[in-house]
């Protein structure tokens, strides 16, 4: 619930708030006059030279501009305020356009990632397939050689070459020998 004065009520907006139109200089109001070209570049030249405004300075452009030092002051301050406005809107575009292009960067390197990840899986299997391929074909050899030594009613020689038979069922696996695959594994038969 508002409480209204009958004696607020009867004064016009201008007798409430009269610093906004007018500035009191003692006993003499003066109304408050828009800045001319010439004195708008003028304060914009010397805020160029320094950001801050001290009382001197204050004082000197009030003489030369024909203004008050509140107004002068006031305009340094509304001015820094754009400058800040401008330095972080300056800031916010140059931080945006290192994250477009780190963004960018990133999604590259997701996609190599995922291209050699693929490629890994692939000769992964190809590995797989080779490695099953001289598994079977040594434990072939292996098999053959030693039925074919029992079958021939060859004695062994001794225990230690029995055992040093059994010893040499090694996988052999060609892709440590060479790290460079050849084309021709790929099209090698797989095996279940």
């Amino acid at each position: 619930m508002d409480v209204k004065h009958p004696a607020a009520m009867a004064k016009t907006p201008r007798a409430i708030v009269p610093a906004m139109e007018k500035l009191s200089y003692g006993n003499i109001y003066e109304k408050k006059k828009r800045l001319t070209n010439d004195q708008s570049e003028s304060l914009e030249r010397s805020f160029q030279e320094e950001i801050k405004l001290d009382p001197d300075r204050k004082m000197k452009l009030s003489r030369e501009l024909g203004l008050q030092p509140r107004q002068i002051a006031v305009w340094f301050q509304n001015r820094r305020a754009r400058w800040k406005a401008k330095q972080l809107e300056r800031l916010y575009d140059e931080l945006k356009q290192e994250f477009d292009v780190v963004s960018v960067e990133k999604q590259k390197l997701q996609e190599e990632v995922m291209k050699l990840k693929g490629i890994l899986q692939e000769q992964a299997t190809k590995k797989q397939v080779s490695k099953g391929y001289t598994d079977i074909s040594g434990e072939e050899t292996v098999e053959s050689t030693w039925v074919g030594i029992r079958s021939s009613g060859e004695k062994p020689r001794g225990t230690s070459h029995q055992h040093q038979i059994a010893e040499c069922n090694y996988h052999l696996n060609v892709d440590e020998y060479n790290p460079v695959t050849s084309p021709y594994w790929a099209v090698l038969p797989s095996y279940p």
